[in-house]
């Protein structure tokens, strides 16, 4: 099982004896694809390929003009639907690759549980409401359950 460290509007939680909180399975997938789309690219010096471009950030050194707070035409709809589902393979290419390669380093066995890992990819949705834009996915994990994810993108 894989987990990470629980995140809510970017702050770190407390759990239990002071320490902080772990999210695993289904909640910490929930929590990776929010984070992959929100986090704007180019942000991580470490990283400068995660996150979207859909709250604006830098690809190859170039600015990207954010889509949050802009009244969104069906065409720059479309461009966030497509975004959005170019982020979740990605993410589901790096879960495949995963396990392929701790299935060679572990005899056959790998760190991520069924529930938290993607089978199917069945519908990525966008739409505004107000100057909110909505980005609805719904995937289908291993253990054949099916999963729907809200993420509002908004200002502030």
């Amino acid at each position: 099982m894989s987990k990470s460290l629980s995140l809510r509007n970017g702050d770190l939680q407390i759990g239990l004896g002071r320490s902080y909180d772990i999210v695993s399975g289904k909640k910490k997938l929930l929590q990776d694809l929010r984070l992959w789309v929100t986090e704007r690219i180019g942000t991580d010096p470490l990283l400068s390929t995660y996150g979207s471009a859909l709250d604006g950030g830098v690809i190859d050194g170039q600015a990207q003009e954010s889509y949050i707070g802009q009244v969104a035409t069906t065409a720059a709809l479309t461009e966030i639907r497509i975004a959005v589902l170019n982020l979740v393979q990605q993410y589901q290419q790096m879960q495949f690759q995963k396990m392929q390669d701790e299935a060679l380093l572990y005899n056959g066995q790998n760190t991520l549980e069924a529930d938290e890992v993607i089978d199917s990819i069945d519908s990525v949705q966008a739409v505004q409401v107000g100057t909110t834009i909505l980005v609805q996915v719904m995937i289908s994990t291993l253990d054949e359950s099916s999963i729907k994810i809200t993420i509002p993108l908004s200002e502030g």
